[in-house]
Formats: structure tokens, C-alpha cells, sequence
């Protein structure tokens, strides 16, 4: 049994990065930072949100041994995000996307986008189970149900079928099967 009070708190590193301690501030360019995830090669996607800096125009992707960057353009407004060991690829909840919200899809091997799939305007959340490859995004109902806060659009009743809202489950099977963008 592990007792609590001999364990030590990490120290929080806050400044310029120290590359031989690999603690401290990775400043990041076009990106208000939210949620983050771990990826293959020492990778990191980093959800980026207009909420949290107006200008945002990418999702980013960045390399924790270097500290270079790839820059993810088009595909904003990330709370969560989420790297799938099955497929090896990321996930955004992108609301804020060039179009509309969406299901943002990145392959963790290129860092590059490989599809969207349209969400109800809020959705910005994503999980994804590994095992069995399913990716989960939450649709909020719309704004006639739960007010200001809801759905702007259509998109959130037609996946969910309803009004009130749902989890949406997509499925990626293999190059053989259905990708993502297609729900079960």
C-alpha cells in the first residue's frame, strides 16, 4: 500500500524552456490552448479554441523532444481533443472549423487532416475507446430546447434523431471497411 504522505509533489517549472530538465514554457503561435493529448514520436496535439485567443486560425502539433510545430489549419475551437491508439489517429471537437463544428479526424503518423464530419455548433468534446475503435462526440439539443447555449443548427437532431440531444458514435473499422463518417 502506498502511503500519500511520502509521496512528493511535482514542482510546477514556470519560465523559459530548460531543454536539459525539458520543464517549463512552450510558447505556442495561433492558438488560444485548451485541451491536450499524446500522440505517437513524442508528439502532442494541442486543441486550440478562438474563445481563449480570437485570432486562432490552427489546431496544433507539437513535438515535445524538438518543440517544433505543425500547424493544423482550418480546424479551431477544440475543449477536447484525443489521440486513438487503435487507429492512430487524432480527434478534435472542433466548434469553431471553417464551415461549422466538427469532427475533426488528424493522422498521428503525417499530422495531417484527414476528414471532418459535420457536429451540431457547440460540440467541442471528443473520447475514443481503443479497443474496439469507437470515437464519441456529444450533441447538445438545440437552442429551442435548452436556450442560448444549444444547437444553432440542424446538424445535432439529425445525427441524434431527436431533440434532446445525444452521444454521437462513429466506428473507424479498417481501410476495408467504413471510416469514421460513418455513424452505427
Amino acid at each position: 500500500m502506498i502511503d500519500p504522505t511520502t509521496l512528493s509533489t511535482p514542482a510546477a517549472v514556470i519560465g523559459t524552456f530548460d531543454p536539459d530538465t525539458n520543464t517549463g514554457v512552450v510558447l505556442v503561435n495561433e492558438c488560444g490552448p485548451f485541451g491536450i493529448t499524446v500522440g505517437p514520436d513524442a508528439n502532442l496535439l494541442q486543441g486550440c479554441t478562438s474563445s481563449a485567443e480570437p485570432s486562432n486560425t490552427s489546431t496544433l502539433v507539437i513535438n515535445a523532444i524538438t518543440k517544433h510545430f505543425a500547424n493544423i489549419g482550418g480546424i479551431t475551437g477544440s475543449n477536447e481533443v484525443w489521440f486513438n491508439d487503435g487507429d492512430s489517429r487524432y480527434y478534435t471537437g472542433s466548434n469553431n472549423a471553417i464551415g461549422g463544428a466538427v469532427l475533426g479526424v488528424i493522422d498521428g503518423e503525417t499530422n495531417l487532416l484527414i476528414e471532418t464530419v459535420p457536429q451540431s455548433s457547440v460540440s467541442n468534446s471528443v473520447a475514443a475507446d481503443a479497443r474496439r475503435n469507437r470515437i464519441f462526440v456529444p450533441q447538445i439539443a438545440p437552442v429551442a430546447v435548452v436556450g442560448p447555449d444549444g444547437d444553432t443548427t440542424t446538424v445535432g437532431a439529425g445525427i441524434c434523431g431527436s431533440n434532446y440531444g445525444c452521444v454521437a458514435v462513429y466506428a473507424h473499422v479498417d481501410e476495408d471497411g467504413p471510416d469514421v463518417g460513418q455513424s452505427r
